[in-house]
């Protein structure tokens, strides 16, 4: 089959070092590629190692802005609710969206079962 030759095989089941190598063999300057992806990894292993965890196919870290949304009111208890986001409208819809009902007197929630399936 035609190009087929540049599919990448198995690659879910390689290292985060791995993955880092099939990547960045594919840059201008393999090198200098590497040492940015790897100038985003945590400093502290664990942490890291946590992080690659939350999804599939890690290879490096990727800073958004912090932001938080105030006003959040659930249950009759404010909250303010961080978000990392890049988009400022998704922000200012939620900050707007939550003002508007803690006004309104919030959001109410209750647990229904604690099974996950």
């Amino acid at each position: 089959m035609k190009g087929e030759e540049k599919i990448v095989h198995g690659f879910s089941k390689k290292s985060r070092d791995e993955k880092l190598r099939v990547v960045t063999e594919h840059h201008a300057d393999p090198n200098s590629a590497l040492a940015v992806f790897k100038s985003f990894h945590h400093t502290e292993p664990k942490v890291q190692k946590l992080l690659e965890e939350f999804s599939e196919n890690t290879i490096t870290n990727f800073p958004l802005p912090y932001c938080i949304c105030p006003n959040v009111m659930v249950n009759g208890k404010s909250y303010m609710v961080p978000m990392v986001i890049e988009e400022s409208s998704v922000v200012a819809a939620a900050a707007h969206s939550a003002k508007y009902w803690y006004t309104r007197g919030g959001f109410r929630a209750e647990i229904i079962d604690t099974e996950k399936i």
